[in-house]
């Protein structure tokens, strides 16, 4: 991610923070970079691993991660046993996620087909669509026959 898009995505961030009241402060600023300057799905756990060091509470960084959520710069990702995964989304296109029941890892897949569902669900039923969040899980095949998985967190597109 280019210093320019961080940069952006700080911006918006902090009038979203203005807008609501909320001081933009030094660790929320340095939550942000971390998060943008890597192109990756992640955990909270992962992300206070990242800003050890930067005096940045594990409560600052939860508050944060929801923060960004409402803000729309990242989205949630719900895995088993309530557990989250964060992406950031600023400057990407929509896609959707299948989550490996057996090892929790998370692909990203774009596909017109789920878009157009999404439209013509929400016409039969007399809305408009403004946006969608699917979450498909899945056994792998590979480690079914194998006994064994070596695929890495991927995006399909």
């Amino acid at each position: 991610m280019s210093l320019e898009h961080i940069d952006e995505a700080l911006t918006l961030f902090r009038r979203f923070l203005k807008d609501k009241d909320l001081k933009v402060t030094r660790q929320r600023e340095i939550l942000v970079r971390r998060i943008f300057e890597r192109e990756e799905h992640f955990s909270a756990e992962s992300l206070e691993d990242r800003v050890k060091g930067d005096g940045i509470s594990k409560a600052t960084i939860y508050r944060t991660l929801q923060l960004l959520v409402e803000c729309g710069l990242v989205e949630e990702v719900a895995l088993k046993d309530d557990r989250r995964v964060y992406e950031h989304t600023y400057g990407h296109d929509p896609h959707d996620h299948i989550v490996c029941v057996d090892c929790s890892k998370v692909f990203e897949f774009e596909g017109s087909v789920v878009a157009e569902l999404q439209d013509r669900v929400a016409q039969t039923l007399g809305f408009t669509p403004v946006g969608h969040m699917l979450r498909i899980e899945a056994r792998c095949e590979q480690l079914r026959k194998t006994g064994k998985c070596e695929r890495k967190e991927i995006k399909i597109i």
